[in-house]
């Protein structure tokens, strides 16, 4: 969903390692999943983790004021909430943000190659202090600031994407026994950009992936070849748990909708026909429901109790599933 907000990368391996301890301190055989959203969010919480300063985005035009400050000047000046919300649009739309990485290299530009090449080796896993200062000796003084885009709760704006969500991954995979990033839309590209970014730091770690209900398949760009060996080729790159969220509430959904219009026009006899005739044709357990839920299990243990001699055994003689026999 929209307007996801990261915990920065420490809270969240803070977060694994107080799991596992749980896990331990209660003798669980516990698997730890650690998921990520960097690949879809837009906000962070807190810019004290250095392995997030290269994806927090700031503005580098100094005659620009902050996103809260045309905010609160604009509400002093009687702004009714429709206004308001306008010029946050506005001011979204029309400012360019940017990482402080980006920023540097716009000021060094394209006349200056071997100071450019040195940034981009040197910068590289930097904190934004370090960077900072590493761009000073280089002779680049940039005006750049994290703070006019943040929202009105605080909230840091990120360049959330795969690159984020491979170095959450890397990040999180000593502390969890599977990796996961939830992706907007499905890719076998993408899910082996982030395979390929884990594993070869942490060969034998698993991974997961969500063949969401939330995509639209259909809209992705697929075949029907391709949708049909998806979960295959993801098995070859690592993705050794797949699920599909939903899928139960999705089915459940879509057989009640068909069989309640149904039904209302004909009738049992479109139960009979969707339903019961298909349980006994696909061999599905519940067609006989009463002994599917335990009831034969219940009678043994009320047999045992009563020595044999109980009256009320739930599949004795009248029970209605009689009707289910081989001959049916």
């Amino acid at each position: 969903m929209a307007g996801k907000v990261l915990v920065s990368t420490q809270e969240h391996i803070d977060r694994l390692a107080a799991a596992r301890l749980q896990a331990d301190i209660m003798g669980t055989e516990t698997l730890i999943v650690a998921r990520t959203d960097a690949e879809a969010a837009t906000f962070l919480d807190t810019d004290v983790d250095p392995r997030d300063h290269p994806f927090i985005l700031g503005v580098a035009d100094a005659t620009v004021p902050s996103l809260n400050d045309a905010i609160r000047s604009a509400i002093q000046k009687g702004a009714s909430l429709e206004e308001v919300d306008n010029l946050s649009a506005e001011w979204n739309e029309k400012v360019e943000v940017l990482t402080y990485w980006e920023a540097v290299e716009r000021a060094i530009g394209n006349t200056r190659q071997d100071v450019k090449n040195t940034w981009q080796k040197k910068s590289k896993g930097m904190s934004l202090w370090e960077a900072s200062h590493l761009a000073k000796e280089l002779g680049v003084d940039v005006s750049w600031s994290s703070d006019k885009p943040r929202t009105r709760e605080g909230y840091y704006r990120i360049n959330g994407g795969l690159d984020f969500g491979c170095a959450r991954g890397v990040a999180f995979a000593p502390y969890a026994d599977l990796v996961w990033m939830e992706t907007k839309s499905p890719s076998l590209k993408e899910a082996k950009k982030f395979s390929d970014a884990v594993l070869s730091v942490y060969p034998k770690q698993m991974l997961c992936y969500n063949n969401s209900p939330s995509f639209n398949w259909d809209a992705a760009g697929m075949s029907s070849e391709d949708m049909q060996s998806y979960i295959w080729q993801l098995g070859k790159m690592g993705y050794v748990w797949q699920f599909i969220t939903l899928a139960g509430f999705h089915s459940d959904a879509l057989i009640t909708d068909i069989f309640a219009r149904d039904y209302a026009k004909r009738g049992m006899l479109a139960y009979v026909e969707q339903i019961q005739r298909k349980e006994r044709e696909h061999g599905v357990e519940t067609l006989t429901h009463q002994k599917w839920s335990g009831a034969e299990l219940m009678d043994t243990q009320l047999k045992i109790a009563t020595g044999g001699t109980a009256s009320t055994l739930a599949m004795g003689a009248g029970v209605t599933e009689d009707q289910f026999g081989a001959k049916h």
